[in-house]
């Protein structure tokens, strides 16, 4: 099995050194960012390493178990919070090859380190620093290098658990919008007295006799105990059962992650009534000519079936409200007259908007793939294929802006019509502005997206540098109408230069229209090879 493991992730590293851009802005900005994240945790690490020692074991015994439940609950909960698993296998593409099951389990456990490698290095930290404790002998600490496999197999059990869910077509964006509202908990505790009220609850569950956690510790801070000893090895058991067992079962399935997208024929329009949205999606004949009217109803229509679409439009209309939920309590806890509460509408709306904008604003081809040549040999004009998308985007901006306004009042946020009007204009000078970022976009940094795929980051290094340049715009926009209306202490200001920006949005989006067309007639071989890379060979994706 190492021959094969080894072979595999050979392969993948050589795929990655010659495909990958190595010295661009984005590589580079991508680089920094991750090196300044996960050198806080080596930090942390080092610090565990150093002061650990000095700790009697009577402390030790109190915190360890506490510890290691929050590197726990980092590790599994996390990937939730991020929509990351990390590297896993395609398993679609490897069971052609002679490898065994076995095989394939031990490089899936292996990549769970991928997940939440900052753990390994909080973990590792804390074994040098008990290795270094006087008190303790050199093998009894040893024994919390057992919580990583444990971590690891738990990781996978509910990775499979996840995906096995996203595979049921009905209830896909359900588990999505469920799974990532959990993020909000950690700003609950923090920032209302609901944390206060569980600490007692957390510590409990720390030091519960019970737990893999509190075993690991006793057993490692030298208190041997056969009890402890046999309960710890049931636990890793189960850990590799469930994920043996759970991923045996997908192993089963060619097409893991590959559930169907809605059928949304005739005749089941008939038997399952037409939705609202799908009478949207007709709109366009009544409005434009063709063919722009058959490209917008095209992208409507399309939009609608793609999972990945609908899960981030169905997060822009509601956790972009959720998430800040505790921080909108906590302005009006004081009184009502802050920025937040007075700005909260605009606020969410703008951040739903930041959400949609990397699957419908600055990748706008990201989604058709390879299937976008047919625009260049089909006879309608190319500045047609960029309008139909924009004029899509448009309406799915809006929708998600009155989206937002009907969760807010439902939530019952005080609200005025000044708060309405404001997040209106808003959301419209920031859409056309991050238009014109995205048609230019999606011709110099397109890129594939998988339209099933929900629990996958798929954008860039230099796609997450452009959404960030772009993200500092809108803050420019934004704080320029605000500081108007501080300024000159009234409303009228803030809206006056807001629509003010939006006149010049108009100019500008022409401009970046025109540029776009050009370039996209020029370099449509470059366009059409970037959209037709699909996934790594190998079979092992991020």
């Amino acid at each position: 099995m190492s021959a094969q493991i080894w072979a595999i992730l050979w392969a993948q590293f050589r795929i990655f050194r010659n495909r990958l851009p190595r010295t661009n802005v984005g590589s580079l900005l991508a680089g920094l960012v991750g090196l300044l994240w996960y050198g806080i945790f080596i930090g942390a690490g080092i610090s565990f390493a150093f002061v650990i020692p000095s700790l009697p074991l009577g402390e030790l015994r109190d915190d360890l178990p506490i510890g290691l439940l929050a590197i726990l609950l980092f590790w599994q909960i996390v990937p939730l919070f991020t929509l990351s698993t990390g590297w896993s296998l395609q398993l679609n593409k490897l069971q052609i090859y002679p490898v065994s099951n076995s095989a394939f389990f031990g490089i899936e456990v292996l990549l769970r380190i991928t997940t939440a490698p900052e753990m390994i290095f909080v973990t590792l930290g804390g074994f040098i620093g008990m290795l270094r404790h006087p008190a303790l002998s050199f093998f009894s600490p040893c024994l919390v290098l057992l919580f990583i496999p444990l971590n690891l197999f738990l990781s996978l059990a509910i990775r499979e658990i996840v995906l096995h869910s996203f595979e049921r077509n009905r209830f896909r964006e359900l588990f999505a919008i469920f799974f990532i509202s959990i993020s909000i908990l950690p700003q609950l505790l923090l920032r209302t007295g609901l944390g206060r009220r569980m600490t007692p609850y957390f510590l409990s569950v720390a030091h519960n006799r019970w737990t893999p956690w509190q075993n690991i510790s006793t057993l490692s801070l030298g208190e041997f105990s056969l009890f402890g000893a046999v309960l710890l090895l049931c636990w890793l058991a189960f850990g590799y059962w469930l994920a043996r067992f759970l991923f045996v079962r997908s192993m089963n399935f060619e097409d893991t992650v590959r559930a169907g997208v809605a059928d949304l024929s005739p005749t089941n329009q008939k038997q399952g009534g037409r939705k609202p949205l799908i009478r949207l999606a007709e709109l366009p004949n009544r409005l434009f000519r063709d063919p722009l009217a058959a490209l917008v109803q095209k992208e409507l229509q399309s939009l609608l079936r793609m999972p990945r679409f609908r899960i981030a439009f169905g997060m822009a209309c509601i956790f972009s409200v959720l998430v800040f939920i505790p921080v909108a309590w906590n302005s009006l806890s004081k009184g009502g007259n802050t920025f937040m509460s007075n700005n909260f509408l605009s606020i969410v709306t703008l951040y739903g908007l930041l959400m949609l904008s990397d699957v419908l604003l600055l990748n706008i081809f990201g989604l058709d793939r390879s299937a976008t040549q047919l625009y260049f040999v089909a006879p309608i004009p190319f500045a047609a294929v960029i309008k139909a998308k924009n004029l899509a985007a448009i309406a799915f901006l809006l929708i998600q802006s009155l989206g937002v306004l009907a969760v807010v009042a439902l939530i019952r946020i005080p609200l005025t019509g000044f708060n309405v009007i404001s997040a209106l204009i808003a959301a419209s000078v920031v859409g056309l502005f991050f238009i014109s970022a995205g048609n230019l976009s999606s011709i110099t940094m397109a890129r594939p997206s998988d339209p099933k795929q929900t629990f996958r980051k798929q954008s860039g290094g230099k796609m997450q540098l452009w959404l960030l340049l772009c993200s500092l715009g809108m803050f420019v926009l934004l704080g320029s109408a605000f500081l108007a209306q501080w300024a000159l202490d009234s409303n009228w200001a803030l809206l006056g230069v807001l629509v003010v920006e939006f006149v010049i949005g108009l100019i500008v989006y022409r401009v970046a229209l025109d540029s776009a067309v050009e370039r996209g007639l020029r370099d449509r071989e470059q366009l059409i090879d970037a959209l037709s890379k699909g996934s790594n060979p190998i079979g092992l994706g991020i």
